[in-house]
């Protein structure tokens, strides 16, 4: 796994980790630190107020406390698919790999790799 910047809408970059040998049609799937993935809940549910819940889907960090602990689950929900019969699927609960990142939106969101101004696809890390 390397660190380098993703992006999925041609706007916002991320910092994340990355296995260059985990891509499919040249994207890639970033592992994310909480702090990211909160910044990305944040964004999603920006553009799911602006755009509209049917086009966007959002991220949801809950945190709690059990027993003195603090814990934090991230929840992605697909709003189109509430409704439709993929209903089951509208919410998926995000478990942390081993160093306690997330891969949001994995594959499916089409995550690119970026030099900061342009999309690397596919992604070769020599090419940094």
């Amino acid at each position: 796994m390397i660190q380098t910047l993703v992006c999925c809408n041609d706007r916002d970059r991320y910092p994340a980790m990355v296995d260059p040998a985990d891509q499919r049609d040249g994207y890639v799937k970033p592992w994310f630190d909480l702090e990211t993935v909160r910044e990305i809940a944040a964004a999603s549910q920006e553009e799911a107020a602006r755009y509209g819940h049917g086009s966007v889907d959002t991220v949801h960090v809950l945190d709690g406390d059990v027993s003195g602990t603090a814990h934090a689950v991230v929840l992605v929900v697909c709003w189109m698919y509430l409704g439709g019969e993929r209903a089951e699927e509208a919410a998926e609960i995000l478990r942390p790999n081993a160093d306690g990142r997330y891969a949001v939106g994995g594959h499916e969101w089409c995550w690119y790799a970026t030099d900061g101004l342009f999309p690397l696809i596919p992604f070769e890390p020599e090419a940094l």
